[in-house]
């Protein structure tokens, strides 16, 4: 199997039970293995992961599961919330609080008291990673009767934790929806790559992420992409999303899409000026050759899969279930995420397309099957184990961008 290379790129029968248990427990171990890091593609960025979209396949990882600073990635979760809480064609009214000083934030440039379709907001938030625009956007959808400013966005990122736990991702935590890097305000690669399993299947999201450049209603502002790649003729990239803070170094996703798969890097604390970029290509890429060899040889996936819950059904199920809780994050969240604002229940324009990972993102049944019959052999192996040896013993156990 070939291994990429990082190229110049841009700048009794207890017995016979026990031996058929463990047997059994030896075929399935490789589903209990998770990817690891691949030297070989001599990744520079301190933390990575690629997973397929489809399936949550993980090909390979390094620090994917720390909790760190994250910058304008956070734009990624502040969509999602933007789109299920507001309409494209509705008009939002800046304010002193929206504006940013440009000389210390990235921004889409507007004054006090502009008015702006939802849609351009998006646009101005994502493309030039407009610290303006998000809390614009979070300001107004997170509004209150009675509201100051900063309650309305704090409702709104509270808003968006909900929904992160309601998914099961448990390694992020928001304080502000602009990514502005603050104390408990992280994510992981992993978290980020999962969520970006969910988002596209927003068509909007995607064609967010894949807009080189944008022009408002009005004609008055003309947004370009901070994406490097997205000009440099990545076969089949479809987009992602930059993000820049002292805290968090140079930070990347991106999503590409070739012969019907489509694959999702995430980098964390990179090296500027491209070899963040050159990290998400050679990622890419190793991405689409293993599962195109896997597929060759006829081989099912045996290693790590990430999933996630349905956020919707999540919220459901708890709203009808006394005392239940459905997020698994640490309850001590602080800051914007404690406030726990009810829901409320606006009229969604941008639902997720019914492709992909669906609702619940495990590979689908044959995913979740052998995910099943994993917890089940291990427990009854350990138990089996466990009579064995001891008996009937207790087992113990600065600006963005």
């Amino acid at each position: 199997m070939a291994i990429l290379r990082r190229q110049q790129t841009i700048s009794g029968r207890r017995p016979l039970l026990c031996a058929g248990l463990v047997a059994a427990l030896a075929c399935l171990l490789p589903l209990l293995v998770n990817a690891q890091e691949v030297p070989e593609l001599k990744i520079t960025s301190k933390r990575y992961i690629v997973i397929d979209a489809d399936t949550g396949e993980v090909f390979a990882q390094r620090g994917a599961h720390d909790k760190v600073a994250m910058a304008s990635l956070t734009k990624v979760y502040t969509t999602i919330e933007a789109l299920e809480r507001g309409h494209l064609d509705q008009i939002v009214t800046t304010n002193d609080s929206d504006v940013f000083d440009p000389n210390s934030s990235t921004v889409m440039g507007f004054g006090a008291g502009e008015s702006f379709t939802l849609q351009d907001l998006l646009y101005g938030m994502m493309l030039p990673s407009g610290n303006d625009a998000a809390h614009a956007i979070a300001r107004a959808l997170g509004y209150h009767n009675g509201d100051t400013d900063p309650e309305a966005v704090n409702r709104f990122v509270a808003l968006m934790n909900e929904r992160i736990r309601n998914m099961g991702l448990t390694e992020t935590n928001l304080m502000r929806p602009d990514g502005w890097g603050v104390k408990n305000h992280y994510s992981s690669a992993h978290d980020l790559a999962v969520f970006t399993m969910y988002a596209i299947k927003y068509p909007m999201f995607v064609d967010l992420i894949s807009t080189s450049q944008y022009s408002a209603a009005d004609g008055a502002y003309v947004v370009t992409n901070t994406n490097k790649l997205l000009n440099l003729g990545y076969p089949g990239l479809i987009g992602g999303k930059t993000g820049y803070d002292d805290d968090a170094g140079y930070c990347l996703i991106e999503v590409a899409r070739r012969n019907g798969n489509t694959m999702i890097s995430v980098t964390l604390d990179g090296v500027a000026p491209d070899d963040w970029y050159d990290d998400n290509r050679v990622l890419l890429d190793y991405a689409f050759e293993q599962k195109e060899s896997r597929l060759s040889a006829n081989r099912p996936i045996t290693g790590e899969v990430v999933v996630f819950r349905d956020p919707d059904a999540a919220r459901i199920i708890a709203q009808a279930t006394p005392g239940a809780s459905v997020g698994g994050q640490d309850s001590t969240a602080t800051g914007a995420a404690a406030i726990g604002a009810p829901l409320a229940t606006p009229e969604s324009t941008q639902t997720p397309a019914s492709a992909g990972a669906g609702a619940d993102s495990s590979g689908g049944m044959n995913g979740k099957l052998k995910l099943a019959v994993v917890v089940v052999a291990v427990v009854i192996a350990a138990g089996v184990l466990g009579s064995v040896v001891g008996g009937s013993g207790t087992a113990t156990a600065s600006s963005t961008d």
